[in-house]
């Protein structure tokens, strides 16, 4: 391809670049407006992270046509300073031939004259010695043997629990003798009335977040109570609180790891006080 005709064709690519860069930056403001906007978590999620990377990508595109445009000019000044020059014009140093001439006139008579004869004798050219080309001997490559590297399993310890002081009793008033809370339902996500979006006990691995429903009757407020999440019989998240949702009712709460959930079986368990008084069993994978 010659330069003219990489000249003639840029500015096309460019204009393309730029007309691109505009339609994606116009998807990433759509993404981006729907993961303000959008009925469910999840769904906002989903459309905030794609409006991220085609904001990015329409950000690179604009980043591109903008350098094409910059180097452009500057091959286009160099091309316009090359085509200047005229073809036909001869350039360089002329070197004339070395030649010696050598004379022999005759002399002259008084009734006859002849022309002077001149003997032209070139110089005797000399040739150069060719340059000698070292020959090059590839170098052998010694490749490396791959080693095994070992994985490393992290797993959870039974002595996670003291760490985190997940069982023991929250500071505050002892429960009622039938006070209880018990854990209704699992669900995937919550609808905007809080009602459970795809209840079960079976969810697909990497899941961000699980929600819990729950009732409760008799329950004062400043009860201690406590809630964990228990993966393979070892606590791995939870906490303890101190009541205050009245005495009787509905509510839920949630677990969320933004890593996602790995494959498993787990269990949520609700203690009030220091008594476990309800628990809910379910698999991830």
């Amino acid at each position: 391809m010659t330069p003219r005709l990489v000249a003639a064709v840029l500015p096309y690519i460019i204009i393309g670049l730029f007309v691109l860069g505009l339609l994606i930056f116009a998807l990433a403001v759509q993404q981006l407006r729907r993961g303000r906007t959008g009925p469910y978590w999840r769904l906002r999620r989903q459309a905030g992270q794609r409006g991220g990377r085609l904001f990015l990508l329409a950000v690179a595109l604009f980043g591109i046509a903008g350098a094409l445009a910059f180097f452009s000019g500057l091959a286009d000044l160099a091309l316009q300073s090359l085509l200047r020059r005229d073809p036909n014009r001869l350039s360089g140093v002329a070197v004339a031939a070395q030649t010696r001439t050598e004379s022999a006139t005759l002399a002259a008579s008084p009734t006859n004259t002849r022309p002077a004869v001149e003997a032209t004798r070139p110089v005797a050219m000399t040739a150069m010695p060719s340059p000698t080309i070292p020959s090059l001997t590839p170098t052998p490559t010694l490749t490396p043997t791959p080693t095994d590297t070992p994985t490393i399993t992290l797993t959870p310890t039974p002595t996670f629990e003291s760490v985190l002081s997940l069982t023991p009793e929250a500071a505050g008033r002892a429960p009622e003798p039938d006070a209880r809370i018990e854990i209704t339902t699992a669900a995937g996500d919550m609808a905007l009335d809080r009602t459970p979006l795809e209840p079960g006990t079976h969810f697909a691995a990497g899941i961000e977040r699980v929600y819990f429903f729950i009732e409760y009757h008799k329950m004062e407020n400043g009860v201690g109570w406590s809630r964990i999440l228990f993966r393979e019989g070892v606590p791995i998240q939870g906490g303890s609180y101190l009541w205050g949702l009245g005495q009787d009712g509905t509510s839920f709460f949630f677990f969320g790891d933004e890593s996602g959930y790995p494959a498993g079986s787990y269990e949520v368990r609700i203690y009030l006080g220091a008594g476990l008084v309800s628990r809910l069993a379910f698999s991830v994978g």
